[in-house]
């Protein structure tokens, strides 16, 4: 395993990303952040009006809380008990996190990873040969001038997430007829109807699919538009008709996830609101038409026929760019598309399941962070593949449990040492 002279390269300047390269930073190592945005957390701040289901507890590590402290005696820190939203998660914490003295030099913003292979190897080279693993990463990059640059790194950990790398609307996964081409007018994201992109939304009518907690975020923010005006939706869901849109879950000990989820499927359920909803639904075909600026969609199913709506937003989900490291042997679930180990997992923790909780959670251990391809590591959203139910803590976890491999001491613990996170 790498001495604490070994280099690596984190990918991805998200909350992960940062809490790896801190706990690699605190042990030793000489590490480098990549990320191909120009700031931190570029991911959350694209959903920066949305607010945390999760404590600031939850979402943060004693090891990033000293650090900053230890920078800053005067960082306002968040109530333990208090949730952010996107924005301020980042403001409060991620930036001054960034600023840290074992952070600030590592950052590399503006790099763009475009692939990643092994020195002298090639993919289908070494197989279980241990001299694989001691030759380099080569990583071949793009940098904020668009000229190609090549790093090197003796450990990567992929911290890059799933955000931004959206799902399709048609059958089976694939693009809808007429999605290609229409995905730049498609909002894939969660739009900030309240706030920046009103004019985009108000006195408009969109049609929203997908049936996890996104699209009840916008049906229910959309809908206190149509109190001011003639705001619409149309929300579309595959679920049998007699099942409310959102699962809810008994007990739920995230009472905003529950409030939500209550308040989305009451709005399904009028009659005479200002949201429609069509279940066992699907999209198969979509036309942006440019002249009108709105869209043509057709259905099938319950509502089979073609509707014209102003606004189209997808909330659908997000899947892994593998092609970075598809020059790597790692071992893929041939249903989630993450790393298999921890997938096989995950599947028997039932955690794949939409209507689980996802606090239910148990840490998968350090084995499951093993990939063929020797020090190439994915931690993070990044590592449930298509999966939802991804917590911040149990990134944290992640990471606790890859030092442990890295630093070759099973008993190594730094969240252990510090004081826990709390007001």
């Amino acid at each position: 395993m790498p001495e604490t002279s070994a280099r690596i390269i984190v990918l991805g300047a998200g909350p992960i990303g940062l809490e790896t390269a801190l706990y690699a930073r605190y042990l030793g190592f000489s590490v480098e952040i990549l990320d191909r945005a120009g700031s931190v957390a570029a991911n959350v701040i694209e959903w920066g009006h949305v607010q945390l289901f999760t404590p600031f507890s939850m979402n943060a590590t004693p090891l990033g809380v000293a650090a900053i402290q230890a920078h800053d005696a005067n960082w306002d820190m968040p109530v333990s008990e208090e949730l952010l939203t996107g924005e301020a998660y980042v403001r409060r914490y991620l930036q001054p996190l960034s600023k840290t003295d074992l952070l600030a030099g590592t950052l590399k913003f503006g790099t763009q990873v475009l692939s990643i292979g092994r020195q002298r190897w090639l993919k289908h080279e070494g197989v279980e040969d241990p001299r694989r693993g001691e030759s380099p990463f080569h990583l071949l990059c793009l940098n904020a001038d668009g000229d190609e640059q090549v790093f090197e790194a003796d450990v990567v950990i992929d911290c890059t997430g799933t955000y931004g790398n959206h799902k399709w609307l048609g059958q089976g996964g694939t693009p809808a007829l007429g999605e290609r081409s229409a995905a730049g007018h498609i909002e894939y994201g969660i739009p900030d109807v309240l706030g920046s992109e009103r004019d985009a939304y108000e006195g408009r009518h969109t049609l929203i699919v997908g049936a996890g907690y996104s699209a009840a975020t916008v049906a229910t923010q959309l809908s206190r538009l149509s109190g001011e005006s003639s705001t619409q939706v149309t929300w579309v869901t595959r679920q049998p008709g007699d099942r409310a849109p959102i699962g809810r879950i008994e007990g739920d000990r995230l009472s905003s996830r529950d409030q939500l989820a209550k308040a989305a499927n009451t709005l399904a359920e009028e009659k005479s609101g200002s949201v429609t909803h069509f279940a066992e639904t699907s999209v198969t075909a979509v036309r942006y038409r440019e002249a009108s600026d709105d869209f043509e969609v057709e259905f099938e199913g319950q509502h089979t026929g073609t509707y014209t709506f102003d606004r189209v937003v997808a909330n659908v989900g997000y899947r892994p760019d593998n092609q970075i490291y598809e020059e790597l042997q790692v071992h893929e679930c041939y249903a989630s598309g993450g790393p298999m180990k921890l997938a096989a997992q995950l599947l028997a923790q039932k955690t794949p399941n939409a209507t689980a909780d996802c606090l239910d959670q148990t840490p998968c251990g350090p084995e499951s962070l093993l990939n063929p391809e020797p020090n190439f590591y994915i931690l993070g959203s990044k590592s449930y593949g298509r999966g939802s139910q991804f917590l911040l803590s149990i990134g944290f976890q992640q990471i606790r449990d890859l030092f442990t491999i890295v630093g070759e001491r099973e008993d190594l613990d730094l969240y252990a040492t510090m004081p826990k996170v709390e007001a």
